[in-house]
């Protein structure tokens, strides 16, 4: 480009001479308009320079760039599938490290979840404890104040009985002695009635005796003769009778003295403290009672009773993570509406986890869950974790039996509480067109963190139930009724006691086709 310039510029300076040259004519007057004119081109020649180089410049530029525009677009395009390559990379690598920590968060809010309510119920156990240590150290020192006043009186108790004791062994003996007189007296007037007897007897044969002379022989007539027919006067009793009513009366004062004396023992026998002694003579009395002597047991017959649709009853005698029952099979299809009934029997302050069951989707599909925790008054019933809701269930802490339902149905969301025919709970808008899969786990007693196992013993129940039964349906008010009252299982049980697969651990499996004897 500067070439060009230089060549045209030594051009227009020769054409330039020659024209100033050619001009240098004789007439002087013509020289100055030409030189105008000269000045006049020089001028615009320089702007058509300027504006020529001008276009120049910007007809180099645009070539420029229309020559190197395909290949910067290549270098463009191939930068921007590498970046983008690169982005695709980093997402993919950021949505499964996402993933990750999505799940790993969710499991770390799930076992902080677990940790907190286990901090918590062994903060509240240690409070308890505390109490309860608290209140027994009182108790002990209120019995131990009692016992030392109980000893003591006690002791001076036993003193007052042992200075007593010679009293009474003195009148003992002497109610010994006084009774051996009596018998005496007793056995010489049997021994004058049966002389008396003889005489009656030979009366007939010896007619010609007197009395004087029965009197001088020995013989004391006190009565006539049982076979006489002799009539006595008037206003006086016969002979025989009057002497047997002498006996009578001095044999019964005989006898009450005897029950005198056994009443006396009698509570003396019961007193604590030394033992006294008695002599093998009172003791032996057909009178005084067998005080030691052990009543047959009989058998007491079962009572008939009234709620005969239970089957069997599982018994979970204390909380572990080997307490826990299996069934034979699952669900063998997707469930939309459900019913779980079965009467219960805590043992425990608290409703461990009665029902879970899980699939490979989801651990907490179907649970009946709670544990030994600040919440002891509810359960909550699971349906698709996190959905739940919680079931109250303050009335079954009593240690006595409960019927308990539970119903939810997915076509509007609803779901139903019976305790003892009650409804006791109710809502919508849960779960509303949810599928409960088929295929999963089932296990009472236990929660399943995974398919079949990481149980937590805090979460265990502690007690009885009988009568559990499953139905694929909603059951209705008169249904429950009727489980309650013993009228016998409603139609279409998917799962029943019947279907038990293994009882695990110390869980125990009892026959009784009535709630009443189930024990």
């Amino acid at each position: 480009m500067d070439r060009t310039k230089t060549v045209f510029l030594l051009v227009m300076i020769i054409l330039s001479v020659q024209v100033i040259s050619g001009l240098e004519t004789p007439q002087a007057e013509q020289r100055k308009p030409f030189f105008q004119k000269l000045r006049i081109l020089d001028e615009q020649f320089r702007r058509f320079q300027e504006v020529t180089l001008s276009r120049l410049n910007a007809i180099a530029a645009n070539y420029n760039i229309s020559y190197n525009i395909n290949s910067r677009f290549q270098e463009l395009m191939d930068h921007y599938q590498n970046i983008s390559s690169m982005l695709n990379d980093f997402q993919a690598v950021t949505g499964n490290d996402l993933n990750s920590l999505k799940f790993w968060t969710k499991k770390l809010q799930k076992k902080t979840k677990k940790l907190d309510l286990k901090v918590e119920a062994l903060e509240k156990s240690v409070n308890e404890t505390r109490r309860m240590i608290h209140k027994e150290n009182q108790e002990q020192r209120g019995i131990l104040s009692n016992l030392t006043k109980e000893i003591w009186d006690q002791e001076s108790w036993i003193g007052s009985i042992s200075a007593d004791k010679e009293e009474i062994h003195k009148g003992l003996q002497a109610l010994q002695v006084s009774i051996k007189k009596q018998e005496n007296k007793m056995s010489q007037l049997e021994k004058k009635v049966r002389n008396f007897r003889l005489i009656s007897s030979n009366a007939s044969s010896r007619d010609s005796l007197s009395p004087a002379s029965a009197l001088d022989s020995g013989h004391i007539p006190l009565a006539p003769p049982p076979q006489s027919e002799k009539v006595s006067g008037p206003g006086e009793e016969p002979r025989g009778t009057l002497v047997n009513t002498k006996l009578q009366q001095k044999h019964s004062k005989g006898k009450k003295r005897k029950e005198e004396l056994v009443t006396t023992l009698m509570p003396l026998e019961a007193l604590p403290g030394p033992e006294i002694q008695v002599e093998p003579e009172i003791q032996n009395f057909p009178q005084l009672p067998l005080r030691h002597k052990i009543p047959q047991q009989q058998h007491v017959p079962k009572k008939p009773g009234t709620i005969c649709n239970v089957k069997s009853m599982l018994l979970f005698p204390f909380a572990s993570v080997q307490n826990y029952v299996t069934f034979k099979k699952s669900f063998l299809s997707s469930i939309h509406e459900l019913s779980v009934c079965m009467w219960l029997r805590v043992d425990t302050t608290y409703v461990g986890t009665l029902l879970s069951y899980a699939t490979e989707e989801n651990d907490n599909k179907l649970v009946l869950y709670g544990r030994n925790s600040s919440r002891l008054q509810s359960v909550d019933f699971v349906i698709g974790d996190p959905a739940y809701r919680e079931l109250p269930v303050d009335t079954i802490l009593d240690g006595h039996w409960h019927h308990f339902c539970v119903i939810w149905s997915s076509i509007e969301g609803r779901f139903w509480q019976y305790v003892d025919r009650r409804l006791t709970s109710t809502g919508s808008k849960f779960q509303k067109g949810y599928e409960i899969s088929a295929g999963g786990s089932l296990v009472l007693g236990q929660e399943q963190d995974s398919v079949g196992g990481s149980f937590d013993e805090a979460e265990a129940f502690v007690g009885r139930v009988a009568g559990f039964a499953v139905w694929d349906r909603a059951l209705n008010p008169g249904e429950v009724l009727g489980i309650a009252t013993g009228r016998g299982l409603p139609r279409g049980s998917v799962l029943t006691m019947d279907d038990v697969d293994q009882v695990r651990g110390s869980v125990q499996m009892v026959s009784c086709e009535c709630l009443e004897h189930c024990t």
